[in-house]
């Protein structure tokens, strides 16, 4: 497509382009908007400026027919490149204003996304672009682009007076492009001149190729969440097999639990039935932890009794080189409809029937919290962290290979879930993009994301700014952003994150300065706030705390502070009204009794949260240890206490 096919093209849907006019070899030069830019139209020639074919700041019909002559001379005797009545010439208005970029991509994973930003020469250098969806609704356009630096000129910076509507209307037009030629694969605008008279696009190119697209499955899921008659394929009597575990997890189940066992005999008190036959009447979900060249034979037995849930915990598939057999149980499960959670995953929590089909801790709480994780490893380890800290969940998946079940599958079931209040995801790898934005688009609750492999550089287009500056961390990270996901950087955050996100106003009571002022720091950078003292709060802490006191907060009551200080401190702050929690920040000196302070949290009820941060080594060994014998939150550095605000 020609430069001036392309302008045509963009003016149907919206896009403002310069005035322009395409002129022949020869033909007699008449416009009338100056000043003016001559371009050669030619198919020989990708790279115009290479070969001299750009002339700028032409200020009148002579110098363009003038420019045009040493152009066509330069081109034809200098670099070589015979030119003839197919090739032409391209006058285009010059356009002043601030250059800005706009261009999509059709990325592995997510589909198209559009990038928008600052432009020109230095886009790659500076990369100061944002990522949005070619889905995404309008919060989510001016979520995206409030995170790039050049949006302040659409809010008024140094008396700007572009509006936000238009960035969104350009946003939505390329949309609707982009909607309606599928075929596009890249396009890139650049530059985009932001002008007295909205957006102008100067040049563009776009890059097509016709694919086949792929549809996903819409057939209608049973509901993974729905759980009454259970069995476990592979319990085991061997405490070593992850059968055992399971089994020993699951015994609190409120509906009908089997175990299932070759070898028969008896467990926890139950009969291990030799096979399925045993189990009179239908089995809505499966445990299966067996070896793998019994899976695919297993499944069969189960579809004759209506399988709707299948937990493949069994390793040996797609990551021990059997692709093949793994994606057999996909074609199973979606012939016969049934969902499938794994390959080689953890398992399965529902707290509301008790159900808990994972061999990772069994001592596990109620809660409000859904976790996703591709992960066993992890999610093991933070399940087990939740246990020490007092926190509980509401459901957990462990998705292991993925064959069938992804987060954005299991979020969309979640929202038919009251009692999952929030939601955190541990993510790898993504297969199914597109669906997981709209499930995160659609869903009601707050989602966290810890994303791993961020460094992993994805396969780079060389067509354009816009395929070097896609498929990487960044374009995953805009995107959540640009849906209000709560993307944090530690994992321990997802477990904690969700307890603290709509907290803001921070108390702190401290016995030593200097790290009081880290912490607040540490608070500010992350986007809280301390809470500001009242006069009449002052006074109170007046009444209980040493002369010297800090007078503000962070709370400082002196380094002589004993057990006794820190509880008469704690009493007054936890009365003051709009705190939304405390931290009790504890240095070791002489005279510091780390252990007795954090009994007090033991020996009282606080209507705020507080939290310790105990810092040292030996000196506070027995207040850690006693904070985790009595599943106290605590930390042990700053950088931890605040890693998850």
């Amino acid at each position: 497509m020609t430069e001036s096919e392309l302008y045509q093209w963009l003016a149907q849907y919206g896009i403002q382009t310069p005035a322009y006019k395409v002129v022949g070899m020869e033909e007699e030069i008449c416009v009338d908007f100056f000043p003016a830019v001559l371009k050669i139209q030619s198919p020989k020639i990708v790279h115009k400026s290479d070969v001299g074919g750009v002339r700028l700041h032409l200020g009148s019909n002579e110098e363009l027919t003038k420019a045009r002559e040493e152009m066509k001379k330069e081109i034809q005797e200098v670099h070589k490149i015979p030119l003839d009545h197919h090739d032409c010439f391209i006058i285009t208005q010059m356009v002043n204003g601030e250059e800005l970029y706009i261009g999509s991509v059709e990325d592995p994973a997510f589909g198209s996304v559009i990038l928008f930003g600052k432009g020109g020469i230095y886009l790659e250098l500076y990369k100061d672009i944002c990522y949005i969806d070619s889905q995404a609704k309008e919060a989510e356009i001016i979520r995206a682009f409030e995170t790039t630096k050049i949006s302040k000129l659409f809010a008024g910076y140094r008396g700007s007076k572009h509006p936000m509507s238009e960035v969104v209307n350009l946003v939505q037009n390329i949309q609707r492009l982009i909607c309606e030629n599928p075929d596009i694969k890249e396009l890139d605008i650049n530059p985009l001149k932001l002008t007295p008279k909205g957006l102008v696009a100067v040049d563009a190119r776009i890059k097509r190729e016709s694919t086949p697209i792929s549809k996903p499955h819409t057939s209608k899921r049973p509901d993974f969440l729905t759980n009454h008659r259970v069995a476990i394929i592979g319990a085991s009597t061997d405490k070593t097999k992850a059968g055992y575990v399971v089994a020993k997890n699951s015994l609190g189940f409120k509906g009908e639990l089997f175990f299932v066992n070759q070898k028969g005999g008896e467990l926890f008190g139950k009969p291990l039935l030799k096979s399925i036959d045993a189990i009179s009447g239908d089995i809505d979900t499966a445990v299966l932890a067996i070896p793998a060249k019994y899976v695919i034979p297993t499944i069969h037995d189960l579809i004759k009794r209506k399988l709707k849930n299948l937990i493949v915990i069994t390793a040996g598939f797609k990551e021990s080189g059997h692709g093949d057999e793994e994606e057999e149980i996909g074609k199973l499960a979606l012939a016969n409809n049934f969902n499938v959670l794994g390959p080689n995953c953890l398992g399965y929590f529902n707290d509301t029937t008790n159900l808990n089909l994972t061999f990772g801790t069994g001592n596990l709480k109620s809660g409000s919290l859904a976790f996703i994780s591709q992960s066993g490893a992890v999610l093991a380890a933070l399940m087990d962290s939740a246990n020490a800290l007092g926190i509980g969940f509401s459901h957990i998946f462990s998705t292991g290979n993925a064959i069938d079940l992804e987060s954005s599958d299991l979020i969309a079931m979640l929202q038919k879930a009251p009692e999952a209040k929030s939601i955190s995801i541990y993510l790898e790898g993504i297969s199914k993009g597109k669906e997981l934005l709209t499930h995160i688009r659609n869903s009601q609750k707050p989602i966290f994301l810890f994303k791993s492999g961020k460094s992993a550089e994805a396969a780079k287009a060389a067509f354009s700014h816009t395929g070097n500056l896609s498929g990487n961390y960044e374009m995953f990270a805009g995107l959540m952003k640009s849906l209000d996901v709560r993307v944090v950087d530690n994992i321990e955050a997802l477990i904690l994150k969700p307890i603290f996100h709509n907290h803001r106003q921070i108390a702190i009571i401290t016995n030593a300065g200097g790290p009081g002022t880290v912490l607040t720091d540490a608070i500010i950078t992350k986007g809280k706030q301390l809470y500001t003292l009242k006069p009449h709060e002052i006074q109170a802490l007046n009444a209980i705390l040493p002369e010297h006191w800090s007078h503000n907060n962070p709370i400082d009551i002196i380094g002589d502070a004993l057990a006794d200080r820190y509880q008469a401190a704690l009493d007054v702050v936890d009365t003051f009204e709009g705190i939304d929690f405390i931290y009790m920040l504890i240095t070791p000196q002489d005279m510091t009794e780390p252990l007795q302070s954090v009994q007090i949290l033991a020996q009282n009820t606080y209507k705020h949260k507080v939290i310790p941060i105990l810092i040292g080594g030996e000196m506070v060994e027995e207040a850690k240890k006693f904070c985790r014998e009595n599943k106290i939150l605590y930390f042990a550095s700053i950088t931890e206490a605040t890693s998850f605000l």
